[in-house]
């Protein structure tokens, strides 16, 4: 098996893999969404943030307060470990061969 494209949505906290399978031809691929509790109940842990900040706090002096920095908090970044990732997708879908997407044109 061979990751072809990934695609992390933090808002959904899902992962969207374009994939191709040994047996497929070059010109195929297949496509699958995975939502990051799925993974990580399986025992992958694909996701690894690198943000310099893990809690985005500013100090506000007019009320003396640190405050959470909404949109840096969003703005995160992340690195998935493809390894992880690819160990993922081969259990899963030997666990559940009838779950396999089909081809679509690359």
């Amino acid at each position: 098996m061979e990751i072809i494209d990934f695609y992390y949505n933090p808002k959904s906290e899902s992962i969207q893999v374009s994939f191709r399978l040994d047996k497929d031809n070059e010109e195929f691929i297949r496509e699958s969404e995975f939502e990051l509790d799925l993974i990580e109940n399986h025992g992958y842990y694909i996701l690894e943030d690198f943000s310099d900040n893990d809690f985005p706090l500013i100090y506000e002096e007019d009320s003396d307060e640190l405050i959470l920095d909404d949109d840096i908090s969003e703005e995160k970044e992340y690195n998935i470990d493809e390894t992880q990732l690819l160990e993922f997708i081969n259990e899963y879908y030997t666990l559940n061969p009838k779950k396999i997407p089909p081809t679509s044109i690359f």
